[in-house]
Order: C-alpha cells, then sequence, then structure tokens
C-alpha cells in the first residue's frame, strides 16, 4: 500500500467515524414523543328551525286560491348552528300535511274532508332562500326566509263546497352541515 493510498483509507475512515459521530448526536437530539389530546369531541348539530307563525301561503289573486291554480308557501326558517347548513329537501310533513280548518259550504267534518282531498302539495317543491337557489348555504345562527314555488295547488275538479275555506299546510325542512 502506497501512502496516497493509505492517506485516502485514513480519511474515509476519519470521515465515517465523525459523520457517525455527528449522525449519533443528531439523533438523540431528535427524540419524539406522541401528544394525547382528552377532550376531543364532535359538535351537536341543531335541526334547522321553522316558525310557524311566518308560514303563510302567497297566492295568485287577493281573493286566495282558485281552481286548477297553485299558491306559494312562504317561511321563516333559522339555524342555531355554530356552522353553515345547507338544506337537503322540504317535504310535506308525515302527518296532517294539509287540512282545512273552516269556512266550506256546508261547514261540517264531510266537507272539510272533501275540501282537503282537493289540495295537492307539491312532494319536493322547489324553492328559492332568501332569493338565493336551493344550494344556498345557511350562515351560522342566522334567519332566512324560504319560498316554495307553486307548494299547493287546488284542483280543477273542485266544486262550490270549498269557496272561502281555510286550510292549512304542514312542511318538513331537513339540513345537514354545509
Amino acid at each position: 500500500m502506497t501512502l496516497a493510498e493509505l492517506r485516502t483509507v485514513l480519511v474515509a475512515a476519519t470521515l465515517a467515524t465523525t459523520m457517525g459521530v455527528s449522525g449519533y448526536a443528531f439523533d438523540t437530539l431528535m427524540k419524539t414523543t406522541d401528544a394525547k389530546a382528552g377532550d376531543g369531541r364532535a359538535g351537536d348539530l341543531k335541526p334547522l328551525v321553522v316558525d310557524p307563525s311566518t308560514v303563510r301561503s302567497i297566492f295568485d289573486s287577493e281573493d286566495g286560491l282558485f281552481p286548477g291554480h297553485s299558491a306559494d308557501i312562504t317561511m321563516r326558517v333559522a339555524n342555531p348552528n355554530h356552522v353553515a347548513m345547507t338544506i337537503t329537501s322540504i317535504t310535506p310533513a308525515a302527518t296532517s300535511a294539509k287540512s282545512v280548518t273552516a269556512g266550506t259550504t256546508p261547514d261540517d267534518a264531510a266537507t272539510r274532508a272533501y275540501c282537503t282531498d282537493r289540495l295537492t302539495l307539491a312532494p319536493n317543491p322547489a324553492y328559492a332562500i332568501d332569493d338565493h337557489p336551493q344550494t344556498y348555504r345557511i350562515p351560522p345562527t342566522t334567519e332566512v326566509t324560504i319560498v316554495l314555488r307553486s307548494a299547493v295547488t287546488l284542483s280543477p275538479e273542485t266544486d262550490n263546497r270549498c269557496q272561502r275555506m281555510k286550510f292549512e299546510t304542514r312542511w318538513t325542512v331537513a339540513g345537514q352541515n354545509a
């Protein structure tokens, strides 16, 4: 082995030893540990709230709903959550979705039942939220106006027994966090 070869071997051995020692020092300075967050929890999503006193029919005539015509329904809906909500559906309520409450001729249970049967509720009416499209996200802790388009229709075959009747409709508003 020549002197030049011996120098190369010694320099390589010195570098390897230095790098190994440095690597070892670096390794001992970079120890890790796990952290545990014991207070994690999922949010509690509350349902959208419809103010029943704000649910109204919007007729195409000030005289009310005529046979063969439809009416819009308007309502105020509040988002009580701290996250934005998107409406997933608006449908007639599962029970007592429509009823005639008074004003039929004669004003008795049988005539009210006849007139209730003449009302048709759209199963999934198109709607607008504060003049925005259906996909609008309701901001946290706010209230919006929803208008259901052509939501209730009076059958064209309805006779005079239903003139001046008073009716109510009920709707289910479902939502999810946006």
